[in-house]
């Protein structure tokens, strides 16, 4: 028995070259994935996505009491690393913010404080009205602005407040004021009764007036002389005034003529020339807009150019409807006049200048050789030959779009445009200009 024991097979041994046992093994794949061959563990499709720089969830359900320490020391660091971040935005969006402010805040302020010490204002002569009554300093500063006397109405309303300026202390009445006064000199004019000279008048000055006719007009209401006037026209600096410095006086017969904007306007019995003329060229740079000069610069036109072109606009229209289309006649032969030989205005208006017409020379004047006549010379003429209004002045710098090259007018104002030399003469026998 012994031996049978011994020579018992080991069921669990296999000797050398005896081939493993296998067992059962089996993959279940759906029918489906091997069609689409998407075939993906299921714990992959199924997985939920992980925050980056986290493990996934089953590895921390894992995860020894040490290594969640680290994990959360870690996640506090990541914490702290983007409040860092977020603080540094924050305190640049906010040093932005507090930089804007102080800019504006001071640009405002340097404006109050350049207009409190008068920097930068145009040097001139303006009228004031104080009323009689139900004026409070916030009116007055309303007042002061509108007339060009200050820039900054607010703070010119603080400044009276702070210093316990009251309506009662201000003279009523018309002043005639420097509009480069500071705060303080401004006050005090506005509390002192002036001398008038004499008694106020009212001149109402039509558009298209050239000079001659306004120191006439201006010598009719006792205001001055017209030599007198005349004479300061040429002689009298008035180059404080921004249109006036940058025109081209050279040539000129009047140097100012164009620029005594017509208006109704408030003037003493032999008031000085320095303000009776310094309030009309003070009303045209107030009346005349910044889009105007700019619609004028869009065409190449310098101010004075505008100018010039719009006092014969003035001279020519028939009223203010005709005026586009006679600046498109205008235009239209500066631009492109060349094309068809025709290189000038040829405008009756220019032809008796100082004077309006032949008929309003003196008999007893010879007419001066002034220069302006656009049927002897190219262009426009050295100056503007009467003083146009701001109708006249919009006209220049917009005019009709049109290929019309000459315009005439019937006695009873009636316009007639043509494009060409034969059209014209037509117009002409229509109008009765020509027999």
């Amino acid at each position: 028995m012994a031996t049978a024991m011994n020579e018992r097979p080991d069921q669990n041994r296999r000797t050398s070259g005896e081939p493993r046992a296998t067992g059962s093994f089996k993959v279940n794949i759906d029918q489906r994935d091997l069609m689409t061959g998407s075939v993906e563990p299921p714990d992959r499709r199924n997985r939920r996505q992980e925050p980056y720089g986290e493990p996934p969830a089953s590895a921390r359900a894992y995860l020894t009491e040490e290594e969640r320490k680290q994990e959360k020391k870690a996640h506090r660091k990541r914490n702290r690393i983007k409040a860092r971040k977020n603080k540094r935005i924050f305190a640049f969006m906010w040093l932005c913010m507090v930089l804007l402010t102080a800019f504006t805040l001071a640009s405002y302020l340097i404006s109050g404080s350049n207009d409190f010490f008068a920097v930068g204002r145009n040097e001139g002569t303006t009228q004031v009205e104080i009323p009689e009554s139900g004026m409070d300093i916030d009116a007055l500063a309303e007042i002061l602005a509108k007339s060009g006397a200050i820039d900054k109405p607010e703070f010119f309303s603080l400044y009276c407040k702070v210093k316990k300026e009251e309506p009662k202390y201000f003279v009523p009445g018309v002043h005639h004021v420097e509009t480069n006064l500071d705060y303080e000199d401004l006050i005090n004019t506005l509390q002192t009764r002036q001398d008038t000279h004499g008694d106020e008048v009212s001149v109402t000055i039509p558009e298209g007036y050239n000079a001659l006719e306004i120191a006439q007009l201006l010598e009719e209401k006792n205001v001055c002389t017209g030599q007198e006037f005349l004479d300061a026209l040429n002689n009298k600096d008035f180059s404080n005034y921004e249109v006036i410095a940058a025109m081209n006086s050279e040539g000129r017969y009047y140097k100012l003529e164009g620029y005594l904007f017509p208006d109704t306007y408030n003037f003493y019995e032999g008031e000085e020339l320095e303000s009776v003329i310094g309030k009309m060229i003070n009303n045209f740079q107030n009346r005349i807009s910044s889009q105007t000069w700019n619609m004028g610069e869009e065409r190449g036109m310098t101010k004075d150019q505008v100018v010039i072109l719009a006092s014969i606009i003035q001279a020519e229209a028939a009223d203010t409807s005709d005026m586009f289309n006679v600046s498109s006649v205008l235009h239209n032969r500066l631009d492109f006049g060349a094309e068809y030989d025709i290189y000038r205005l040829e405008c009756d208006s220019t032809m008796h200048y100082p004077y309006r017409n032949a008929g309003a020379i003196p008999e007893s004047g010879a007419l001066p050789n002034a220069g302006y006549s656009t049927y002897e010379l190219d262009g426009l003429p050295p100056g503007p030959i009467c003083n146009p209004g701001a109708e006249a002045i919009l006209a220049a710098v917009r005019p009709n779009e049109s290929s019309y090259l000459y315009f005439c007018h019937a006695d009873d104002g009636t316009a007639y445009y043509a494009t060409n030399s034969w059209e014209h003469e037509e117009n002409l026998y229509a109008a009765g200009l020509m027999d």
